[in-house]
This record gives C-alpha cells, sequence and structure tokens, in this order.
C-alpha cells in the first residue's frame, strides 16, 4: 500500500467504532507496522498479531511494537511514563522502550519482548501448591510497585475521590448493561451507600494490570514463578487496593488459602482481615471502571449460589 493511501486510510479513524472496524484488516495493519519498521531501519523479522485493545505485533523474537489509535492517546502517555517509572526497579522483568515516535497521528512504542509464559490459560493447570507460590508473589509484586514514586507522574492521577463519584453516579446502568441479574443490580444502591471508602492520602501507581493476561511466568524444577508484567496502558494514580480486584477476582477464585496468602504478602496482618476489608473490596469491584462480574467472577456456577451483594462479598472476598 502507498505511503499516501495509507495516510487516508488512518485520518479517517475518528470513533471506537472505526478503530474496532480497522483492527479488523490485518494487511492495512501490517503496512502500517512496517511502515515503522522501515522508518526505523529493524531488521526483517516474522511479524505475529497479538490481541490487546491497541495494535500490538511481535517483531521476531526480542522486540514488541504497540501502536494507538488517536482515540486511545492517554493509553500511550500512561504507558510510557510508567514503563519508564518501573524498569529494573522491581523483582521481575519488565520491558525497556527502546523508540518511541508518532506516524500520521498514531503513536507507537518499539520496546523488548519479554521471556516466559501469559499465566492465563495455565493458571487452571497448576496445582494448588504452586498457586500458592504465585499468589505470594503477585502480592509482593503489587507491594514493590505501590512502594515506588509517584514524582513526575501527576498526569496520571485519576483524581480518586472525583473518580469514585463518578464511578458512583454510573455503577447501576453501568453493570446493567453488563447483564448483572436483576435481583443484585437491585441491591446496588444501598449496598454503595453501606460504607464510605476511607480517603487515600498517598496516591500509588495503579497498573490494573495483576491479571493472568499480562503475567508472564517462567518455570524452575518444575515450579512456575512470576517473571514478567506487561501492559501499562491503563495506569493511573490512586488507592492501593484497587489494585487487588484483579488478582482476586481472576486467580483467586473465592479460595480462602490463596487470599490471605495474598493478602499476607502484600502487607496485611491477620487481624486487619476483616468483614470490613471484605465489603470495601466488594464495593471496589462494583466501582472499577472496566467491571464486569459475568467474566471476572471465576468462579464455577457463581450466580446460582449468590441471591444478595452479602453473598457475593462473602463468596468473593469473605474471610
Amino acid at each position: 500500500m502507498g505511503k499516501s493511501n495509507l495516510k487516508q486510510i488512518l485520518s479517517s479513524i475518528n470513533s471506537f467504532e472505526d478503530y474496532e472496524q480497522f483492527k479488523l484488516n490485518i494487511d492495512v495493519l501490517k503496512d502500517l507496522v512496517n511502515k515503522i519498521i522501515d522508518d526505523y531501519q529493524l531488521s526483517e523479522e516474522p511479524l505475529v498479531f497479538l490481541e490487546g485493545t491497541n495494535i500490538v505485533f511481535a517483531h521476531g523474537k526480542n522486540r514488541i511494537i504497540k501502536i494507538f489509535p488517536p482515540v486511545h492517546k492517554d493509553h500511550f502517555t500512561h504507558e510510557v511514563l510508567v514503563m519508564h517509572q518501573l524498569y529494573n526497579k522491581l523483582s521481575v522483568n519488565t520491558p525497556k522502550i527502546e523508540f518511541e515516535g508518532e506516524i500520521e497521528g498514531w503513536p507507537f512504542i518499539i520496546m523488548s519482548r519479554l521471556d516466559g509464559t501469559l499465566l492465563e490459560g495455565l493458571w487452571e493447570k497448576i496445582d494448588h501448591n504452586n498457586k500458592m507460590v504465585l499468589i505470594r508473589e503477585v502480592g509482593s509484586l503489587i507491594r514493590e510497585v505501590h512502594s515506588l514514586p509517584t514524582n513526575g507522574l501527576e498526569v496520571i492521577d485519576c483524581h480518586w475521590e472525583q473518580f469514585i463519584s463518578k464511578q458512583k453516579l454510573q455503577c447501576l446502568e453501568h453493570h446493567r448493561s453488563m447483564q448483572l441479574p436483576e435481583k443484585l443490580l437491585q441491591q446496588i444502591p444501598k449496598y454503595l451507600e453501606s460504607m464510605d471508602l476511607p480517603k487515600i492520602k498517598n496516591p500509588v501507581i495503579l497498573t490494573g494490570e495483576y491479571t493472568p493476561m499480562n503475567l508472564l511466568v517462567s518455570e524452575t524444577s518444575g515450579i512456575w514463578y512470576i517473571s514478567g508484567m506487561i501492559d501499562f496502558g491503563d495506569s493511573v494514580l490512586g488507592m492501593p487496593e484497587y489494585d487487588l480486584l484483579g488478582p482476586g477476582a481472576f486467580l483467586i477464585q473465592g479460595d480462602k488459602q490463596l487470599l490471605k496468602e495474598f493478602l499476607k504478602s502484600y502487607g496485611y496482618s491477620t487481624e486487619s482481615m476483616t468483614p470490613t476489608l471484605s465489603r470495601q473490596f466488594t464495593i471496589l469491584m462494583l466501582l472499577h471502571r472496566y467491571s464486569n462480574l459475568n467474566v471476572q467472577v471465576r468462579i464455577k456456577d457463581w450466580k446460582s449460589n449468590v441471591n444478595s451483594m452479602e453473598d457475593l462479598e462473602n463468596l468473593v472476598w469473605g474471610f
């Protein structure tokens, strides 16, 4: 495809709907990434399209090229800032930015590709003892990230109090659109009013990505360990507990032993694991900007066993 034709196509994408349609045209996506490869005189390597919100290609074994449409430009800004902030500061690997740039108004990052296997698809096959090892590592990893300074990251501050107020206003309609059972929908307003979330003094880096889709593991002597973490486009500054939701829903899946080990490794004492904390987590889970309990509560037949918000709280977070 000619340069002018590619420019014309890119300039015609002005909405999320346009972009979703554009992503279906793999030939044009390859033209776009090949233009970047040519511009940066990168070596010729096999290209593999990877699923994601943005356009992601593996360029050979050692490099990832990630392209952001203008409608997701904030993802690019947040990802670059947080990747720089995390690189070489954690006990696990995060990608190194090689180049960042823009093509026809579409920002992109050329970064290192991490070794390891995505935890998604593997977690269910791992025995419980190994899950205990991994969940402790996830808790410790989140604590590491939350202990890092936030200097220079003011642009990604979500202004927590305003964010939560907005989420509360939208909560009921959001979960109705996610087809949450009506019996639970009716209880949401009263449940949200049952407790005020604590104020935060110092917002921390929230990646929101401690899920099996963004954690890489490696096997040593028959045991899987966390080796890397990817994808920081949704990062913001906010309340620490918000980052504990992903592991709680996607990995712990109602297993109380895993839950307690996870929270202990993050830094909670046994005494602090109270019904109050369970309710805080459940309210945050409802208010999460990507909350979709039908997908995220990975507990078999959970809707058949939940008739109230209190049932849901006890199933997922109860101690």
